[in-house]
């Protein structure tokens, strides 16, 4: 039997009637039952458990009672009604009035007896055992006892509100012990399961698409980043770890940023990208920033992912791209509750050998090639030869050229290249700039409350120090969430504070030494001698060249990267804070008035010092140094000392909003809820940097610097500082909307919604009917199951079809009303900032719009053990703000118009299976689906050249954001050099230029990278008190350029440290090795070979992945273990996170999802990492 709670107002559940008289005083004429129920509820705090079909039979009932006893009360209600009543603490049971039978059957029956009790022992008074298909039907006593007679072979059902219902056939045994189980779907679930941020929605009564993360499900992965907590549990939403990235469904714009809007508490967050995320477990310096990292995971009790119009459009211009609702924890009413959790992770650093790089002798080989066929040429025989202006070559590179200049032999360079081929200087970079990552998090918190006041109040700590020495993080955050009813619970004044300080310290040293930089490490370079003196490196100059400088006065030329961990260190603070409050005034049982507000303001400081000890210090000051032809002393241009730059923010945003909330069920039968408001958001920004010269950090002073003026150098031309002394910016923008949403059920079983909201904004067009766009939806929902027809199917618990329509927008990314004026530097003559127009006026810019269908179908069977929930949707985007061609005789060649248009469709998919659910065992299953796609239908411009549509980089008609062409290979020719086909299948030769009428037809379509499918396989066993949770992510559909040589040498003069993947050893050599190689070799190497070759279809790899993400096990300490009175509740876990891919498509084994393309740490695949989790409740 289906419940429902009869109460006004179900936001009050959880009141007892404690500290209230129980009494009623109450009078008048044909009052209806449900009436009689909220007043029972009002004045006592009882709640009434009733069918509410049961109530269409119910007689109106006259009163006039004055402190009469709830007893008595109930007794005069219940007086000549075909109901009857229990009552069990401080919660009244209502059900159908049961006759016994007046002549009781005694042909071949039996005597049957019994205990009906709740699972675990405690007797169900009340409980109702009836004879299948006959009318004998009994109710149990206070003891739970029964008894009736029946014939061997007849079936007992027995049922009891808020349990479900049991059958037993009736056998020789007539003694019997009969266990209720609580009925899985509780009331919270009934009443309270969706939040669109304005509202909570039954989840019975949503029609749009939603998808819930609750408090259950973050806690039982028990990470430090919430990313990883949310990634592949939600269908339609991909979550990139890797660079922070949300995405729910498809994109609705062509920029890049299409993140969705993050809600907490009812307002958005202020959305500024500063601020670090931590938890950099594994091998990035510091993780990417995102919005969420804001938000401790412990203070979350729930996140509701919006993904339809009507889910969304209440949130109008911020809602296109998707909403993500945050619902922080609050206090419940009970005693004090403090719990303490604690989570510690390590990771170590991935091994050389995962990256796809060269070996040490590989490496070498590829430089002695350079040499020789002359792409790297020794500067001292050149004619032009200015030891200001040689770089210095590496070690390899030296005695190759000591035996071209006749200073060494060829066997004494030989000897000396072999010993350097047998070096690695992985051992000592691990020792040095590399370490263990370690991160670590802890939270405290209390809550508690009663009758009419609330409380939750947590404390969190983060500590982030990932692979790379002298790179560290910490985060600290402060919630409180306080709640006080007043005026008989009739005024509910809710408040809630925030405030999050992060310091990040990144220092480049050592993830330069692990790039392709100036001061990066070849393979062979060694950081220490074998005594353990730094080995000093010139980086700038020849070192002879480099001593001679030093000799005369210069600052050190050298570099050490061990050195440089001391120096130059970035440091920034970010504090945010958040204060919001609101008061919600009960004016009648079914209408509610709020009032809230919300004040957000986030700082931030940025400083970096460069020392005068640091190479960056010395070199800047080398360079403003010359040496005085009288003293022979070096002379300073710019005052002595290091660089400080200062980066300083504040970003403030406030909110207050109006609402009228309507709730009424109208006849039993007829629900309607019902809201309507309006808001007013204005959000600034104010910012200013800053260089300082001749910084001294002892004692904390600095020189002054002329911008104006022109400095000497060591080079001999003289220089100006530039205008980065100073860069304010400032920004407000406002923001006015009214919106409104109303919600009819009818009999349960018929759900109607629609919604609108306007929004104005005060950067788009000055022209109001552009400015101000309204936003709208419509959705139905049928539940199918309710229907008559349908209750002989049994084995099917749900069965619900939904269809919704609406717009959303966006604001657009680019362009403005009113005209940008960027300032340069300072005008010689008047001393005056000069200025230039970068972004022109254009009043007719407007909102970027969405419009979305979506259908969705939800099934449960065999009591919701398997549910199922799909989606499909279709989204048209139009008014795309594109940069277009424009007439340049107006003094633009390009603005800002809404002329392009775009289509995405896509479904998600849902199921959840429950294999097994007993006392000591529970194996669940989650897997999730996604595929979502999109296609351009107008981006106004469409005349590419061919160079341009290569790596998907362009909007193109008719295909997917994001498209990427290729060349179709034909392989190398004889020489060693890329050759391609064209639409008609001719070769073309590296030393052919491209034909004019080469177009895209002649490249391959070759597919986007984002991988258009996408989810989750998630399985949580239970076996007593131990928790075992495996989860897997895939990516399918997506292609990816598989890193191969980038940065090869294609003129002579090339110096520097070369790349190292491992495809520069496959290079082509001789004549014949074209047949088993496809990388160009040096010989005859040009511009066109390399660049047809990095985007050939030969390098084009499937992005398909299944990944094993993480793997955790805890344990529930069960209460006969812990101290009484003391630990409520004391639990443990451990988690092994990243892996690695169980399959992969592409027969390299490259991670799509870290491609390595620039020879850097920073793309390495994570390692796997082991965290440890402690949680307790006292």
């Amino acid at each position: 039997m289906k419940l429902t709670i009869v109460l006004m107002t179900v936001a009050f559940m959880g009141v007892y009637a404690s500290g209230r008289s129980q009494s009623v005083t109450m009078s008048g004429n044909n009052i209806s039952l449900e009436k009689t129920f909220s007043t029972i509820r009002t004045q006592t705090g009882y709640l009434v458990f009733c069918d509410r079909e049961l109530l269409s039979e119910a007689a109106p009932v006259s009163v006039a009672a004055t402190n009469m006893p709830l007893n008595q009360f109930l007794e005069l209600i219940f007086k000549n009604q075909s109901l009857q009543y229990l009552i069990r603490e401080q919660t009244i049971f209502v059900s159908k009035k049961i006759k016994l039978p007046g002549v009781p059957e005694v042909i071949s029956t039996v005597p049957v007896e019994g205990i009906v009790h709740e699972a675990g022992g405690y007797p169900l008074e009340g409980a109702t055992v009836k004879v299948k298909n006959s009318p004998v039907s009994v109710i149990t006593n206070s003891k739970g006892y029964f008894d009736l007679n029946a014939k061997v072979g007849d079936v007992l059902v027995i049922t009891f509100v808020g349990f479900e219902p049991q059958e037993i056939k009736i056998t020789n045994t007539t003694t019997l012990d009969i266990a209720l189980k609580r009925q899985v779907v509780n009331v919270d679930e009934v009443t309270v399961s969706v939040s669109t941020g304005y509202q909570t929605i039954s989840k019975e009564r949503a029609t749009g698409s939603y998808g819930v993360i609750t408090a259950k499900e973050i806690a039982a992965t028990p990470t430090i980043d919430i990313m990883q907590r949310l990634e592949g549990k939600v269908p339609g939403v991909k979550i990139d770890v890797n660079t922070g990235l949300v995405q729910i469904r498809s994109t609705n714009t062509y920029a890049t940023n299409s993140e969705p809007l993050v809600v907490i508490d009812g307002f958005p967050m202020i959305a500024v990208g500063d601020n670090q995320r931590l938890t950099s477990i594994g091998n990035s310096q510091m993780a990417n920033n995102t919005v969420l990292s804001k938000i401790n995971p412990e203070d979350i009790d729930q996140i509701t992912f919006l993904k339809d119009a009507v889910a969304t459009s209440v949130w109008g211009a911020k809602g296109a791209n998707g909403v993500i609702v945050i619902t922080t924890k609050h206090g419940k009413k009970g005693l004090p509750t403090l719990n303490f959790s604690s989570t510690v992770g390590v990771a170590s650093a991935p091994k050389f050998s995962k990256m796809h790089w060269m070996s040490t002798a590989e490496y070498v080989d590829l430089e002695k090639d350079l040499v020789n066929k002359g792409f790297i040429t020794d500067a001292k025989q050149s004619d032009y030869y200015d030891p200001l202006y040689a770089s210095n070559p590496s070690e390899v590179q030296e005695w190759l050229f000591k035996v071209q200049r006749g200073e060494a032999t060829q066997a004494e360079a030989d000897a000396a290249i072999d010993e350097i081929s047998k070096r690695s200087n992985e051992g000592q970079i691990r020792q040095y700039l590399l370490r263990k990552a370690i991160s670590q998090q802890y939270n405290l918190s209390i809550s508690g409350g009663n009758d009419v006041n609330s409380y939750y109040i947590s404390a969190n700590h983060n500590r982030d120090n990932p692979i790379y020495r002298s790179n560290n993080a910490d985060n600290t955050n402060l919630t409180a969430n306080l709640s006080n009813k007043l005026w008989n619970n009739r005024v509910t004044i809710s408040t809630g504070f925030s405030y999050q300080i992060a310091n990040t310290k990144t220092n480049q040293a050592a993830v330069d030494a692990l790039g392709a930089t100036t001061t990066s490490l070849r393979p062979y370079d060694m950081l220490v001698n074998s005594d353990g003196s730094l080995i000093q490196r010139s980086i700038k100059f020849r070192p002879e060249f480099a001593d001679s400088l030093t000799n005369l006065g210069y600052l050190p030329f050298t570099y050490n990267a061990i050195q440089e961990l001391n120096y130059s260190n970035n440091k920034s603070t970010a504090n945010t804070a958040r204060f919001n409050s609101g008061i919600n005034v009960k004016i009648t049982p079914w209408l509610t008035a709020d009032v809230s507000g919300q004040y957000q303001r986030y700082n931030y400081y940025l400083s970096t010092i460069n020392e005068i000890d640091s190479y960056v210090g010395r070199m800047n000051m080398n360079t403003f140094t010359t040496i005085s032809s009288t003293t022979g002393r070096p002379v300073y241009s710019i005052p002595y000392g290091g660089t400080y730059y200062i980066q300083q923010s504040m970003n403030s945003e406030y909110a207050l909003r109006g609402q009228l909330n309507f709730n009424k069920t109208i006849h039993s039968y007829h629900h309607i809820t019902a809201l309507a408001g309006s808001e007013i958001r204005q959000t600034y920004t104010k910012g200013d940097a800053s260089t300082r010269y001749g910084y001294d950090q002892d004692a904390n002073t600095f020189g002054s610097i002329d911008p104006s003026t022109y400095y000497n150098t060591m080079y001999g031309y003289t220089q100006q500082i530039g205008n980065n002394l100073s860069a304010i910016t400032e920004q407000r923008n406002r923001y006015l909307s009214y919106f409104g949403n109303v919600a009819y059920n009818y009999k349960a079983k018929y759900d109607l919604s629609g919604s609108a909201r306007f929004d104005d904004y005060t950067l788009l067009g000055i022209d109001r009917s552009k400015r101000a766009k309204p936003f709208w939806s419509i959705g139905g929902k049928w539940n199918v199951q309710q229907e008559n027809f349908m209750q002989s199917f049994s084995w099917l618990s749900n069965l619900s079809a939904r269809l919704t329509y609406g717009t959303g927008g966006s604001v657009p990314l680019a362009g403005y009303n009113i005209a940008v004026i960027t300032l340069g530097s300072t005008d010689n003559n008047t001393q005056l900032p000069t200025g230039t127009i970068s972004n022109p006026a254009n009043q007719q810019l407007q909102w970027e719009t969405t419009r979305t269908l979506n259908g969705g179908l939800d099934i449960g069977v065999f009591n919701n053990r398997l549910t199922a929930s799909i989606d499909v949707y279709h989204k048209w985007s139009n008014g795309i703000v594109v940069y277009q061609p424009y007439n340049s005789t107006y003094g633009w060649s390009y603005v800002y118009f809404n002329s392009g248009k775009l289509q995405s469709h896509g479904i998600d998919l849902g199921l959840t299976a429950t294999w097994m659910d007993t006392k000591d065992m529970t194996f669940r299953s989650n897997i999730n689906f996604a595929y979502s796609t999109n296609k351009v239908t107008d981006s106004r411009y469409n005349n590419f050249t061919v160079n341009a549509l290569l790596g998907g980089a362009q909007t193109l008609d008719g295909y997917p954001i994001g498209a990427q062409f290729v060349y179709r290979s034909a392989g190398l020719d004889e020489t060693g050099q890329t050759q391609i086909y064209d639409k008609n299948n001719k070769i073309i030769k590296s030393t052919e230029a491209i034909p004019t009428t080469f177009s895209k037809d002649d490249l391959k379509y070759a597919g986007v990278k984002a991988a258009p499918y996408y989810g989750g396989f998630l399985n949580n066993f239970r076996y007593k008190n131990f928790d075992l949770q495996v989860q897997i992510t895939y990516y399918m559909g997506g292609k990816f350029m598989k890193p191969s040589v980038n940065g090869y040498p294609q003129y002579s003069s090339f110096y520097g440290v070369l790349g190292r993947q491992e495809d520069f050893a496959k290079r082509w050599r001789e004549a014949g090795d074209e047949a088993h190689t496809i990388v160009p070799g040096l010989d005859n190497l040009n511009y066109n070979s390399f660049q047809r070759y990095q985007f050939s279809d030969k390098l084009l790899r499937s992005g398909d992945n299944i990944r094993l993400q993480q793997i955790s096990l805890g344990y529930h300490f069960p209460q006969s273990m812990l101290p009484k009175k003391v630990i409520k509740s004391l639990s443990i876990s451990g988690n092994v996170r990243n892996l690695g891919m169980i399959w992969a498509a592409n027969k390299e084994k490259y991670d799509p999802q870290y491609l390595n393309a620039s020879s850097s740490f920073y793309s390495a695949p994570p390692v796997t990492s082991y965290l440890f989790n402690i949680n307790a409740s006292f």
